[in-house]
């Protein structure tokens, strides 16, 4: 007798067969959804999903309902949810364009504008409508056609590009704009491009370039100026001086008393002259002819220059406080002490005249001080003192160019201070000046000496 065939796994065990088949639905799904968790965008495995999942519904209905219809489901449903922020993205993106200062447009690679901002209308003059149907060539100023590609192919090779160039406004002006360029591969390939109207900018430039020449010729011509007035003047300036002594001195017996007056004036003159033109001299060189900047010990400087000044014995000059080393020129921090202190001692209206020099250190800066007991300055005129060949006294009385104060304020703020003046008319005057501690001048331009 045949021996009885086995029985299949479905008449054996319906309950296992039913939790192989839950089980290959479980891992199946579970599968898949693991892969479409890595795939952000729609991925060929999510197309292949649902076209897998069409074919086994036309050959088993059932299948497809218990194993493909929620893969399916959920791939559409991942697929809407993307879309949705998909066009969010879009929607935030054209609204931050729209409000940008700067203007935007999009074109493809050759060109053609596919979008534009507000911004970029208001440069070019033409409506949003007009751009959409023009190429960037319609609008830009190249100098030749192999700029125009020189700015395309770095563009595609590198992905970003900057740089300038000119555009013509509807109207037709020529306008020039700064340009910074993406490029991006989607949709065939498309170009964001931000711009920015530098034309005023530009402009500036330019005039400070012809500014910075002009400055340049007419320190040329102030050089020419000094060398004309340090030789043919001052030649003639002394010969005159001469025969006045000459005269003054040989002829003494044949003047009267007026006439030995207008030599005495005609000599005074002559050496005020001479002291104008040695005072402008050192003004025009201030900033143009530089020395070597060095260690400058002003305790001793100060002393130098008392010495040289030699004050009368009814002048006392002290210094109250100890003066630091700066990092200067010499000569021009000389001449600014030797300028205030002669004013002090040339101005003393005082029996016993007190001259007081101070120092003191601030944040960033030295604070120095000359003080006096002289005659004191109306505040009226506190700003009319550091113009050029201005003087309070009249010369024929009191010898003064009117250079000094102008030349000390040149210099001081040369290295970036500041000098200034306080009085009391009858009790005295301060002048006051500071230097940064890092002093340097601030011109570097000029003829080293």
């Amino acid at each position: 007798m045949d021996p009885l065939p086995d029985q299949s796994l479905l008449s054996k065990s319906p309950v296992s067969f039913f939790l192989i088949v839950a089980a290959s639905v479980f891992v199946s799904e579970a599968f898949v959804m693991l892969l479409l968790q890595f795939q952000p965008q729609r991925s060929l495995i999510g197309l292949a999903i649902i076209d897998a999942a069409l074919l086994v519904a036309l050959v088993s209905p059932m299948l497809y309902f218990f194993l493909f219809r929620p893969l399916i489901t959920h791939v559409r449903e991942r697929e809407q949810i993307e879309e949705v922020l998909h066009k969010n993205e879009e929607e935030q993106f054209k609204l931050m364009i729209r409000a940008s200062l700067d203007a935007f447009l999009i074109t493809d690679v050759d060109g053609q504008i596919v979008e534009v901002n507000d911004a970029y209308c208001q440069m070019t003059g033409y409506s949003r409508q007009e751009l959409l149907t023009m190429n960037t060539a319609d609008i830009e100023v190249m100098e030749t056609p192999e700029e125009s590609a020189g700015h395309i192919g770095k563009l595609l090779v590198t992905g970003s590009n900057r740089y300038e160039t000119r555009k013509r406004r509807k109207d037709g002006r020529i306008q020039i704009v700064e340009v910074s360029s993406n490029y991006s591969k989607l949709d065939g390939g498309r170009i964001y491009s931000f711009m920015r109207d530098i034309t005023e900018r530009k402009q500036a430039e330019e005039q400070r370039d012809i500014l910075l020449r002009e400055i340049e010729s007419a320190n040329e011509e102030l050089r020419n100026f000094a060398y004309v007035v340090s030789h043919d003047l001052k030649a003639p300036l002394r010969a005159i001086g001469s025969l006045a002594d000459w005269l003054s001195t040989d002829y003494a017996d044949k003047f009267d008393e007026e006439g030995r007056e207008h030599m005495r004036l005609l000599i005074s003159r002559v050496r005020r002259m001479d002291g104008l033109i040695d005072g402008i001299l050192l003004y025009s060189r201030v900033g143009r002819v530089k020395e070597t900047i060095v260690a400058v010990n002003l305790d001793r400087l100060v002393h130098e220059v008392i010495g040289l000044l030699a004050p009368p014995p009814n002048i006392t000059v002290t210094i109250d406080d100890p003066l630091p080393t700066i990092a200067a020129e010499p000569t021009r921090i000389q001449q600014v002490f030797q300028n205030l202190l002669s004013n002090a001692i040339k101005y003393m209206d005082k029996p016993e005249g007190r001259i007081r020099i101070g120092c003191s250190t601030e944040v960033e800066q030295w604070k120095f001080s000359i003080s006096d007991n002289g005659p004191g300055i109306k505040e009226q005129h506190f700003g009319k003192i550091f113009q050029l060949f201005q003087t309070l006294a009249p010369r024929d009385r009191v010898e003064s160019s009117g250079v000094g104060l102008a030349l000390v304020k040149k210099i001081v703020e040369m290295y970036g201070g500041h000098v200034w003046v306080e009085s009391t008319v009858g009790e005295g005057s301060t002048f006051f000046f500071t230097l940064p501690r890092t002093a340097k001048p601030i011109s570097t331009k000029g003829t080293q000496t």
